[in-house]
């Protein structure tokens, strides 16, 4: 039933925006904390106006003791969510980041423009349908809120055209922005959300930054949501969204992705705030231009049976991928010794036996020291009993972004759903298998990142 009473705005938003008044019920809860993550005043003032003590969600109308396990789950990641992107804000416009612009698509009670620091120089947008646009600016009108930065409020349906409207407000696609799409994609069928997601890219100039809750984060907490009669308000709304790996869907369209899980997550904001799988991506927009080149050479060990050493890695660019042992060269390096030297910091081997030049081939990828590269890479062959690592390899580890390594079979390797560098190496293992090492090195050429065929979204 619609509350039309009189509260001095308009009516109590009902449908897909009623579910913001269980994130104005998640932060005011958390700015009555003495351990709070963030203060958002203007929360309380949001679920006042809605009278939702009387007419709301049956989540919003109980009290603490009654409330579920699946809503303590829920506002405990609603809560980390808003201190993530408060966070992920202050970063994008701050000087050294430079974004001048910052887009909050379904910007539903979101009380940033009020309640945060902003640099002078900036200009926030804030987008939404009409009846949560009008809700929101007579609450706020009501208390009487100022923002702390220059805002523009811009009422859209963002399953249409919302790129002509916010240019109108004066959004500039030129300038660097952030992009905020907090809890929106869920709401959304999979060719909404990446409509969505194309359109913010194609709107995004280099610098640009957005950030996303990272999907497989949840799980545990929607699955109790789902199952859970007093959450059904919220999750009869849910579509799904995009329905693939959001990492690395970006980076098909040109984003550098960083991704951020528990760990770190804990380290800033406190263990008990964290739960298991939770955690965020982080994805920029690359300047254009010419990659420096950076020479490097790896080995193709094998074991006496013909299976291969791999390491895995993740890049921003390219994810998470399957890599020979090798890397970077030192400034007038032989190739073979340069390959020779990695692999022993990297693996402890000092008796690896290695053979002819194999392969040539060309790629991009991100480092972290120097930002997006072109690099050139010589691999050749080489044996070495089946065995791990040995010796104390955590540094060397942390230094070149080992994460894992193992063996791989060729049946194994052929199941890989992951990246490999190169991309052909199960049919290049195949025909090295077949005729042996080839009479001249074969020359791949550059093999862009994102045919990935080992790769299943």
């Amino acid at each position: 039933m619609t509350d039309d009473r009189d509260t001095g705005s308009a009516a109590t938003p009902q449908g897909v925006d009623r579910t913001a008044l269980g994130v104005a019920l998640a932060r005011a809860a958390e700015s009555a904390r003495p351990d709070r993550l963030f203060d958002d005043p203007y929360a309380a003032a949001f679920l006042r106006a809605a009278a939702v003590d009387e007419g709301g969600p049956r989540e919003l109308r109980t009290s603490g003791r009654e409330r579920t396990e699946a809503w303590q789950a829920m506002s405990a990641h609603l809560v980390l969510r808003t201190a993530w992107f408060d966070d992920y804000l202050r970063e994008a416009v701050a000087p050294d980041a430079g974004c001048t612009q910052v887009v909050l698509l379904a910007a539903g009670l979101d009380s940033r423009a009020f309640r945060l620091d902003w640099p002078d120089g900036v200009t926030l947008f804030e987008l939404d349908l009409p009846e949560m646009v009008a809700f929101k600016e007579g609450v706020l009108a009501d208390v009487g809120a100022h923002p702390r930065v220059e805002r523009q409020v811009v009422t859209v349906d963002l399953r249409e055209d919302w790129a002509t409207p916010l240019r109108a407000a004066g959004f500039d696609p030129g300038q660097p922005t952030a992009w905020l799409v907090e809890g929106l994609l869920v709401y959304l069928e999979a060719a909404d959300a990446a409509a969505l997601l194309e359109r913010i890219g194609n709107l995004s100039a280099p610098g640009s930054r957005l950030s996303l809750v990272r999907d497989g984060s949840l799980r545990r907490t929607r699955e109790l949501a789902v199952r859970d009669p007093a959450m059904a308000g919220a999750t009869r709304l849910w579509r799904g969204g995009l329905r693939r790996n959001h990492a690395q869907w970006l980076r098909h369209h040109g984003w550098l992705v960083h991704e951020t899980g528990e760990a770190e997550l804990r380290d800033r904001y406190g263990a008990d705030r964290v739960s298991d799988d939770y955690g965020f991506l982080l994805a920029e927009r690359p300047a254009l231009g010419e990659r420096p080149r950076r020479p490097a050479a790896r080995l193709l060990v094998l074991d006496p049976e013909g299976a291969v050493f791999l390491q895995r890695h993740h890049d921003a660019e390219v994810g998470p991928h399957w890599v020979l042992p090798g890397g970077g060269l030192d400034e007038g390096e032989d190739p073979l010794a340069g390959a020779l030297r990695e692999t022993v910091e990297e693996t402890g081997w000092t008796d690896v036996v290695t053979g002819p030049e194999l392969w040539r081939w060309e790629h991009d990828y991100h480092r972290g020291d120097v930002g997006l590269v072109r690099q050139h890479e010589v691999i050749f062959l080489a044996s070495a009993p089946r065995r791990d690592p040995v010796g104390d390899l955590t540094a060397s580890f942390a230094a070149d972004g080992i994460l894992d390594c193992r063996w791989f079979t060729p049946a194994e390797l052929a199941e890989v759903e992951e990246v490999l560098w190169p991309p052909q190496l199960v049919s290049l293992l195949a025909d090295l298998r077949r005729d042996g090492p080839p009479a001249k090195a074969v020359d791949l050429g550059y093999v862009p990142n994102r045919q990935e065929p080992n790769h299943a979204d």
